[in-house]
């Protein structure tokens, strides 16, 4: 026999608001981080409790600590919310309807390179975007803690489990000098350059600084320590300004468009390296909107290369794949 609909006394947001209280023992900074009012969390919570007919928290401590009936409400709300969230998303895509809400995140040569384009595709299937940038790191924490629905990155996170990969794009990494230098030296090769020239790294904190150093390693080529930066846009200025030379990417130098008067784009020496960009989303996310999300990205990317790419460099963007 099934359940009355008027038995049920669990409201979802409700739910939402209490995983938060309990997350950081104190209703105000929930209250801040829902951008709610204390008072009005604190209502949600009692009526929560007077519908269940039960104490969730204890209130006699700071922070609060919740009850034994808090804490079997805790375990199973999460998982009551994903289904209910998986379940809108699921009728919504089958009626063709847009979401109310995405959220997505970005490494930062691709949000600010194909982020408009995409976000202009995802018109058509969400209404409204929360649109996150920064290093891969960031992005996996946000990824995993749920903060995040989607994330575009270079991290394949092959250590978590239950995850979604799709493939986005490959491109391969690419010598990045000051324009007068490459001017100067007839065929670069990376032990030269690290032995006759200062380096400037993209930081060890990124996913790029890591690959950068760990091929370099490989190859027997050792920097000193020198100037080091989170973001292209940094690195590149460096470089435009004669005080050095780096390792970068095609998408990355797009996105240091505005220097690319001052700079020298050329290919590795010696053995190729490259970095995969892929979208990935939590395996109880719908499919479907996962595919459409990675389709628009692919075709996003794959105008960057021929109208930005190509006419800049068109030995690397042959050298580009798309999906």
């Amino acid at each position: 026999m099934s359940l009355h609909p008027g038995h049920l006394v669990v409201d979802l947001k409700a739910l939402g608001v209490f995983l938060v209280v309990a997350e950081y023992g104190s209703m105000t900074t929930a209250a801040a981080n829902l951008d709610m009012s204390q008072s009005a969390v604190s209502k949600v919570i009692r009526k929560l409790e007077d519908d269940l007919e039960v104490e969730l928290l204890e209130r006699t401590e700071r922070p609060f600590r919740v009850t034994e009936a808090g804490r079997e409400l805790e375990i199973q709300a999460q998982d009551l919310l994903d289904r209910a969230e998986r379940l809108q998303t699921s009728v919504r895509e089958r009626g063709d309807a847009p979401l109310p809400m995405v959220r997505i995140g970005l490494i930062d040569s691709f949000v600010a390179t194909a982020g408009p384009g995409l976000v202009r595709a995802m018109r058509k299937y969400a209404r409204n975007f929360t649109v996150w940038s920064g290093i891969s790191k960031n992005l996996k924490s946000d990824l995993i803690s749920r903060k995040l629905d989607y994330v575009i990155t270079t991290d394949p996170m092959t250590s978590v489990g239950g995850l979604q990969r799709h493939v986005v794009m490959r491109e391969p990494f690419l010598l990045v000098l000051p324009r007068r230098m490459a001017d100067a030296i007839a065929e670069p090769n990376l032990a030269d350059l690290a032995r006759n020239h200062p380096y400037v790294r993209y930081s060890a904190r990124s996913l790029i600084g890591e690959q950068i150093e760990r091929h370099l390693q490989q190859n027997g080529v050792t920097l000193p320590d020198t100037l080091e930066f989170d973001g292209t846009e940094a690195v590149f200025a460096m470089v435009a300004a004669g005080l050095g030379w780096t390792i970068s990417t095609p998408l990355c130098l797009i996105h240091g468009f505005s220097l690319l008067t001052s700079l020298a784009a050329l290919p590795l020496p010696g053995r190729p390296m490259s970095r995969t960009l892929y979208l990935l989303a939590h395996e109880d996310r719908a499919n479907t909107l996962s595919v459409r999300i990675t389709e628009d990205a692919r075709i996003i990317a794959q105008k960057l290369v021929d109208e930005k790419m190509r006419p800049l460099i068109p030995w690397a963007a042959d050298k580009i794949t798309i999906g």
